[in-house]
């Protein structure tokens, strides 16, 4: 019994640690992340910390971990909810628009993988827009283009319309939801069979 409460008392204060050093990363940047700072907040003395992460980068790669496990639910509970593929990619295709707006740090850690050391050359949300645009194209809905590059094309259009979105601290949150529109009816008429752009109804959110 007592191994297990000294499991239990282990793993909150990881979680801890976790939660300190994402409070931190989202008020100054995850750049400004250290142990220093983590012990200051925590009042825990150095050995503790390192007892449960061997450096600074493994306490950021173990955050980022959680939060993309945390924007994944959240996707997974918006696909789950819409009856078809557009509503289902504006929906999440906004999620997203609205951290990098609301928290352009954490949109930055787990989105962009800006402080990772790990590789993310294939991202698991480009495969799956692949496989949803390769289904919708046997359909006849979409137009007949390369899947895989299509995606590829729509995930990055995105990410760029999100980095200058977040970047404009003037824009009001109104302003992008305008701005979200605009260009999401713009990459619908790039791969919409027949489509046109004022045939397009936006949804509400």
């Amino acid at each position: 019994m007592a191994r297990e409460d000294q499991k239990m008392r282990s793993e909150i204060i990881r979680q801890a640690i976790l939660d300190t050093a994402l409070e931190i990363g989202i008020q100054e940047g995850f750049e400004e992340v250290s142990i220093r700072k983590i012990i200051g907040k925590m009042k825990y003395s150095t050995g503790v910390i390192y007892h449960h992460f061997k450096d600074k980068q493994e306490i950021i790669d173990a955050v980022e971990c959680a939060q993309t496990e945390w924007l994944r639910l959240q996707i997974l509970e918006i696909v789950g909810k819409k009856e078809d593929f557009l509503s289902e990619i504006e929906a999440v295709f906004h999620r997203i628009m609205k951290l990098a707006m609301e928290e352009p740090e954490k949109y930055n850690l787990i989105v962009l993988h800006k402080y990772s050391r790990r590789n993310y050359s294939k991202l698991e949300w480009i495969s799956y827009l692949g496989e949803k645009l390769n289904n919708e194209m046997k359909k006849g809905a979409l137009r007949n283009i390369d899947a895989e590059k299509a995606a590829f094309s729509v995930w990055s259009s995105f990410l760029g319309f999100n980095l200058m979105i977040s970047q404009n601290r003037n824009l009001t949150m109104e302003e992008a939801e305008e701005l979200f529109q605009v260009q999401f009816q713009i990459i619908l008429h790039g791969i919409i069979k027949g489509a046109h752009t004022d045939e397009i109804h936006a949804n509400k959110y």
